[in-house]
């Protein structure tokens, strides 16, 4: 014979435990995790709501589906980046070493999160990403044109080589930024990488010094 339990109901203006702030935050944790081990493909919402200890029941309540609680979990990440780069670029007319101050910016970001450039490379860069369009879409496009902007300023400053098409050198200063982050299983064991004590420090350092050597309007005096 089968039994149900019956829940009590709730009162009306109360947030129970089960939808409180914590959960939600514990789901994307969960994601970020697995998505990024698994792929998108291999997970499904169970096993996020089994990692996170949640009722799956809680991914609907929050993110509608798998896709929404993917699509959130990047969110959380990219859109406070874009809204920074932004800032950057309107603070770039007054503030000093915008460049240095945007790699400081992108590679912390991806030191924090080691998931983002295995999911982002599985999902997004591979062959038949299912979510590429979505994420040119919402946040490499805008990211792009924000930092070619950037370029540009810095060129029209006279900081910059104006012979440089401001598209390829954007693209170049995102390599550079990115590719340790990518290549971390083998550059953590070829080369000693880590994202911790003063390691970051000198990689941020040492990528703005490659970039601008390389970039820098030569002096006509």
């Amino acid at each position: 014979m089968t039994t149900h339990t019956i829940q009590p109901p709730r009162r009306a203006g109360r947030r129970t435990r089960a939808e409180s702030p914590e959960v939600r935050g514990q789901l994307l944790a969960a994601a970020r995790s697995l998505f990024a081990q698994h792929g998108y493909a291999a997970v499904s919402t169970r096993a996020v709501a089994e990692a996170a200890g949640a009722n799956p029941a809680m991914i609907h309540y929050y993110f509608r589906n798998k896709e929404g609680l993917y699509e959130a979990m990047l969110e959380d990440t990219f859109k406070p980046l874009i809204e920074r780069l932004g800032g950057l670029l309107t603070a770039s007319s007054i503030g000093p070493n915008p460049i240095r101050r945007f790699l400081d910016l992108y590679m912390r970001t991806l030191g924090a999160n080691p998931w983002m450039p295995p999911l982002i490379l599985r999902e997004v860069v591979a062959e038949n990403g299912r979510l590429r369009e979505w994420f040119i879409r919402q946040f490499a496009s805008r990211g792009g044109g924000l930092l070619t902007s950037l370029i540009q300023h810095e060129q029209t400053a006279g900081h910059m080589r104006a012979d440089l098409d401001p598209t390829l050198t954007a693209l170049s200063l995102v390599s550079l930024a990115v590719f340790p982050f990518v290549a971390m299983p083998v550059a953590s064991r070829v080369f000693g990488m880590r994202v911790k004590d003063d390691y970051l420090d000198r990689l941020i350092v040492h990528t703005e010094r490659i970039f601008m050597e390389g970039t820098r309007q030569e002096s006509t005096q």
